[in-house]
């Protein structure tokens, strides 16, 4: 890899720390860019904070990284956006880019010719997804979203691209992790052209609490070790994941009152009331029970609960395997 590093019509030297904004084309808006170019040669890995902008712990982190990080301590380069959706962000708007109402992470690899959120989808997947040898995409639960630490790897693409995937997971110090069948999604999408990645869960209910912000920097220096991009020592796991398989998530079958009997990370036996949906009178609609005997990975804590939201999201454990 050359010494310099060259993109978006920024110049990076080698043993330079760049921090500066990253202007979205053909539109006001500029995203929080940290790009540390090592001293040392080695991995390009890119990191996406905040493509919600209420999941806020990932974006603290990766702000805090990029302050701390020094090209000393990096072999290659490590490129952080913090937060993508910076207008979502200062909006403290759940899921979506306020000027348009999409789901930033629904419309990759985005369209130049779009509005914001599909043209800052395609300003990232034209220009960092090639230069990347891994890509990390950092979330919480929203708003409306409680959860307990997960991270998802890549089903969809060729058997290496889910191998280094899953290798990079296991890592990671949480309980489980989640193989994805799904072609929607940045980290999906940036499987799908050949590109390793993980989007890792982690804090929620839009809070941004001390703990999950350290939790999430020792994310990323174990992410950097395992590349051999990272010289300084990292905190010992507690964990390593398990795979989650046959997840179910809970739809709201009529909008109403969520009145949940479940926590994250509760073991749920088949047939366990998790939950119902009363009228505001307080009157029980549906009783919703557990399909299976599992985990819960994630419960929406809100009581306003319009059809279609997602109660709950839970599935079962698949037994340990020696797979690398």
């Amino acid at each position: 890899m050359s010494d310099t590093l060259k993109i978006c019509g920024l110049t990076v030297e080698r043993g330079q720390k760049l921090r500066t904004f990253l202007p979205v084309p053909d539109t006001k808006v500029k995203i929080p860019l940290t790009i540390i170019n090592g001293c040392e040669d080695g991995p390009t890995l890119l990191i996406t904070a905040g493509i919600h902008g209420g999941e806020y712990p990932g974006i603290a982190a990766a702000m805090e990284l990029g302050r701390d990080i020094q090209p000393a301590d990096v072999n290659g380069i490590l490129i952080m956006m913090h937060p993508v959706n910076i207008q979502g962000f200062w909006a403290r708007r759940e899921m979506i880019v306020p000027e348009d109402g999409k789901n930033l992470n629904r419309v990759f690899p985005g369209d130049p010719l779009g509005t914001l959120a599909d043209k800052t989808a395609y300003l990232i997947s034209s220009n960092f997804f090639p230069i990347a040898d891994f890509y990390v995409d950092m979330h919480s639960g929203d708003i409306h979203e409680s959860l307990h630490p997960y991270v998802y790897y890549p089903g969809q693409p060729t058997p290496e691209v889910e191998r280094k995937s899953k290798a990079m997971a296991r890592v990671l110090d949480m309980e489980y992790m989640v193989r994805s069948l799904a072609t929607g999604g940045a980290y999906n999408y940036a499987a799908s052209t050949g590109l390793p990645s993980i989007l890792i869960e982690r804090g929620g209910a839009g809070l941004c609490l001390h703990e999950d912000i350290e939790a999430y920097k020792d994310d990323v220096r174990n992410i950097l070790r395992k590349l051999k991009m990272f010289s300084l020592p990292v905190k010992p796991r507690h964990h390593s994941p398990r795979d989650v398989e046959n997840l179910i998530y809970l739809e709201a079958l009529e909008t109403g009152c969520w009145l949940h009997h479940i926590h994250s990370g509760d073991f749920v036996e088949e047939g366990q009331v998790l939950g119902r949906i009363t009228d505001v009178f307080g009157n029980t609609l549906t009783t919703y029970y557990a399909e299976q005997t599992g985990v819960i990975l994630y419960v929406c804590p809100a009581l306003a609960s319009p059809k279609g939201t997602i109660l709950a999201a839970y599935g079962t454990l698949k037994e340990f395997d020696d797979e690398y």
